[in-house]
């Protein structure tokens, strides 16, 4: 059977060559043409979808965004329960490996409610805001919940104490605890060093957590920015102080509402930016959303907090998949590929860039899966980055909806367009990771090749150095757009999904597998 690109090359030749329709039918019985049925030929390929607008009449969830918690309607919250049901961080330790000496401060702290508290004025283009909003709870966080108080002879929170063994970290005392229904996975797709073997962009920028709960879960992604320990250790801290703020005030505090959900997830990235100072890290992206049980039955949301291009989406069997981060970037107009739009850490001084700080929301039904991704794979499904289309055949919004459909064809028929659709965040990762990875392989071959690499005399050449002058030498002059777009594209990827169910379905993963 033909594969995915050789389908999508078969169908636009034949919109480009339509037959004629006063010429009769092939006479051959055994023809391929008479074998395949119409619905096979003409219900599975995402670019009939768009073109032939059977997208347009599709109803799906609404998205709202906006800059601050005011701007959203709010949701009541349900219950949520407090058992760690599946925990899981990478790569190489992920969250875990930063903050050992834990300093003792107060989630109530001044010093983490900067971003909530900064001016509420909305820009003009957030959709869907509500005007009427209740006052956020600013008393959501009362002052020194347990454990994290601060300690008598450090009254200015500013002491340091070792985390004994067995002691939670982040708020997890396990975080080695993977289901098939929450599940991350990080992988380089840079080249290997053909002499040295060492993997180009060593260490690892990107960190993931994932916890679920019983009807509520907290998934959490950095990209740190550029290459090196520091960019890694920005990614890790981020993601280290995001989620253990998260555990503290969404599981020792009652939440009324999806404000103060969002009040907690702002909040939360203050913590990851102080964290990242303290341990001098350098730039991240960071997204976090919040899976939370409304007080309707068998209805959640997810709220998502992102800033940065590390973007979360929605996989759904019967909307499609539709992303949660959508107003964190105009859709309107190309994007740069090489720029991140913000990221937390020393950007300017001690300051951050906030600049597509972006807070959304959106309903989910049961069985829905929620899913984050660095720029590594979401760019790889961009229809031009995979030579589906050229930059100037698409506008802007196409370009958009077009990555959507096949993202969505991909999830639904798989590599190889046979199919069965995923049902597992395992299976939707590892769907994904086996894509991207026999998308850039060529690329990645290529830059492996031995020749490329000339003996050298001088033993203070950088390999890292070497390997980004080789990436120009394969795509020099006019293509260094494509150069560009082939660096980001083969960052580090990294996916995590939860696939979320009714609460009594969870208990059927109460006993996780050791699956990473």
């Amino acid at each position: 059977m033909p594969g995915f690109r050789q389908k999508v090359a078969g169908f636009i030749q034949k919109l480009a060559n339509p037959p004629d329709p006063s010429a009769a039918p092939p006479s051959k019985s055994g023809s391929y043409e008479q074998k395949k049925s119409p619905q096979t030929r003409s219900s599975d390929f995402f670019i009939q979808k768009y073109l032939t607008e059977q997208e347009n009449g599709r109803t799906e969830p609404k998205i709202v965004h906006g800059r601050t918690p005011g701007q959203l309607p709010p949701s009541a919250i349900g219950p949520l329960s407090r058992p760690v049901l599946s925990a899981m961080t990478g790569p190489c330790g992920g969250l875990t490996t930063v903050n050992k000496k834990r300093r003792h401060l107060s989630i109530s702290d001044p010093d983490v409610r900067f971003i909530d508290t900064a001016d509420e004025e909305s820009p003009p283009g957030t959709k869907d805001a509500n005007s009427n909003t209740s006052t956020v709870n600013c008393n959501l966080l009362p002052t020194s919940p347990a454990p994290l108080q601060k300690c008598e002879s450090t009254p200015n929170a500013t002491g340091y104490t070792r985390v004994c063994p067995g002691d939670p970290v982040a708020g997890v005392v396990d975080w080695d605890k993977p289901t098939p229904t929450a599940y991350g996975k990080s992988v380089s797709l840079y080249e290997r060093h053909p002499v040295t073997g060492v993997p180009a962009g060593e260490p690892i920028a990107d960190c993931f957590a994932v916890v679920a709960r019983e009807d509520s879960a907290i998934l959490v992604l950095a990209d740190g920015v550029n290459w090196g320990a520091k960019a890694s250790l920005a990614a890790r801290a981020a993601v280290h102080g995001c989620v253990d703020y998260l555990n503290q005030a969404l599981y020792n505090h009652k939440l009324s509402s999806t404000t103060d959900a969002f009040v907690a997830l702002l909040r939360s990235f203050n913590a990851a930016h102080n964290l990242i100072l303290e341990e001098n890290g350098m730039l991240t992206t960071l997204t976090a959303v919040l899976i939370l049980p409304l007080i309707a039955p068998r209805r959640y949301v997810a709220c998502a907090c992102n800033v940065g291009d590390s973007l979360a989406y929605v996989f759904s069997h019967k909307h499609g998949v539709r992303e949660i981060t959508q107003g964190s970037h105009d859709v309107h107009r190309m994007r740069d590929m090489r720029d991140a739009l913000g990221a937390l850490g020393p950007v300017d001084g001690t300051n951050p860039e906030l600049a597509n700080l972006t807070c959304a929301m959106t309903e989910l039904d049961p069985g829905d899966i929620v899913f984050i991704t660095s720029d590594g794979v979401s760019d790889n499904l961009d229809p031009v980055v995979g030579k589906f289309t050229g930059l100037n055949g698409v506008l802007a919004e196409q370009r958009h909806k077009l990555g959507l459909l096949r993202t969505e064809d991909l999830l639904r028929n798989g590599v190889s367009g046979k199919g069965p659709p995923v049902k597992s965040a395992r299976a939707l990762t590892d769907l994904m990771i086996d894509f991207v990875t026999r998308l850039t392989s060529a690329k990645r071959h290529l830059l492996e090749d031995a020749d490329l690499y000339p003996p050298t005399s001088n033993p203070e050449v950088n390999p890292e150095s070497l390997s980004m002058s080789l990436h120009k030498q394969v795509s020099p002059g006019p293509l260094m757009f494509s150069s560009a777009v082939f660096e980001v594209a083969c960052e580090l990827i990294l996916i995590i999904s939860l696939r979320y169910f009714l609460k009594n379905d969870v208990t059927h993963s109460r006993r996780p597998s050791q699956l990473w």
